[in-house]
């Protein structure tokens, strides 16, 4: 397959870094420095259920059809 030069929508850590922003955005009061930023960060990360993961792997084949149907355009991904 090419590579579609404008189809960031086969990346899918684009999708881990939203529900890891998610995550962390639930702590409440903000991070009060860096280090407790990576701290939450890391241990969010760590959290993030394996069924999300594996969701975004399973999802590879049918965002790569997509992405081919679309001519390396938009997808609904």
């Amino acid at each position: 397959m090419l590579w579609p030069a404008n189809s960031p929508d086969l990346n899918t850590i684009e999708h881990m870094w939203d529900e890891l922003c998610c995550r962390v955005q639930q702590h409440h009061p903000p991070p009060a420095n860096l280090g407790q930023l990576l701290q939450w960060l890391q241990q969010e990360w760590n959290g993030v259920p394996r069924a999300f993961i594996c969701n975004l792997i399973h999802s590879m084949r049918q965002r790569c059809v997509e992405c081919l149907a679309h001519n390396g355009g938009h997808t609904r991904y």
